[in-house]
């Protein structure tokens, strides 16, 4: 039997996304366009590949067998595309890492440097997205490593810790009538004025959505791109703000910052470092998360 390489993408987006019209809108396909693709593949293979309810779509037997093998051989095809593009590039190798917003701005540059002085002919493309999405993108294949927030739910992936990321309550010196670094409850916050992220930043709309759930709406009197900038302006008395505790690091020591531990659980964060598949990694990407998986090692240790 021979299949198509489209049919096999889409039937992973599907998979990956519970949805046909999920999958399909990923595949830029048409929904009855894909819906026949998908129904044709399994009239030709004389079973049912999908289990179709109400709230979307999960695979049978046979659809998780076609999963495994589709995923292998779209990885050694990719595997193959960028060994050829890189002896057209004189051997070079690029390792796509998605990372969540704390991790990118936070914890990447010491250990990224590290790696690219040591490996000359590899190149790292890092790109910054929620860890929903970056999750996403891994078992579709799309990414060699992400780092994200560890959550329920990753069973499929492989992870490994990276380093803890908890929140915590950032404001000026005398602002507050707390005792410098006593933890305090979001909830008895939410009538002060705050410095946030910028808007879609996945951070904030965490912080934002805490708020919510006291059904409460937070006084965001300025939003600023970066962490640095937040602390930057927290120090100036404008407001608080909830940040990773390794902004205040970053902020340094002429920034005049109390801080203030979190007691909610949503604050307790702890980073991930994940792949589909180690075995599938290649000998760049293996290398790389060594070197992150490291470098978190080290930065537990030296807390």
């Amino acid at each position: 039997m021979r299949y198509d390489l489209l049919d096999l993408r889409l039937f992973l987006h599907v998979v990956a996304a519970r949805s046909i019209t999920l999958g399909a809108e990923r595949s830029h396909l048409a929904l009855p366009s894909a819906s026949g693709r998908i129904k044709a593949l399994e009239d030709s293979l004389g079973t049912l590949l999908l289990i179709r309810h109400a709230r979307g779509v999960r695979p049978t037997p046979a659809g998780v067998t076609l999963e495994r093998h589709a995923r292998a051989i779209l990885s050694r095809l990719e595997e193959m595309d960028q060994d050829l593009a890189g002896a057209v590039a004189d051997s070079r190798t690029r390792v796509r890492l998605l990372g969540n917003g704390a991790a990118v701005m936070e914890h990447l540059d010491d250990p990224l440097a590290a790696f690219l002085q040591a490996q000359p002919r590899v190149d790292v493309e890092v790109e910054e997205l929620p860890s929903s999405r970056i999750v996403l993108a891994l078992r579709e294949g799309r990414a060699d490593l992400g780092i994200f927030v560890a959550a329920p739910g990753l069973e499929d992936l492989q992870i490994r810790p990276f380093r803890d990321d908890p929140l915590v309550l950032v404001a000026a010196p005398g602002s507050l009538p707390l005792p410098d670094g006593e933890a305090v409850d979001f909830a008895r916050l939410l009538e002060q004025p705050f410095v946030g992220l910028s808007r879609g930043n996945a951070l904030q709309l965490h912080v934002e959505a805490q708020a919510a759930q006291w059904g409460r709406e937070l006084a965001i009197r300025i939003r600023v791109p970066s962490p640095i900038q937040a602390c930057a302006l927290v120090a100036r008395g404008l407001g608080l703000a909830i940040l990773p505790a390794a902004s205040l690091v970053r902020a340094g020591p002429s920034v005049a910052l109390v801080s203030h531990p979190l007691r909610d659980a949503w604050a307790r964060r702890e980073l991930v470092v994940g792949c589909r598949d180690g075995n599938e990694l290649s000998p760049a990407a293996a290398a790389l998360l060594e070197v992150l998986v490291e470098t978190g090692r080290e930065g537990v240790e030296a807390r």
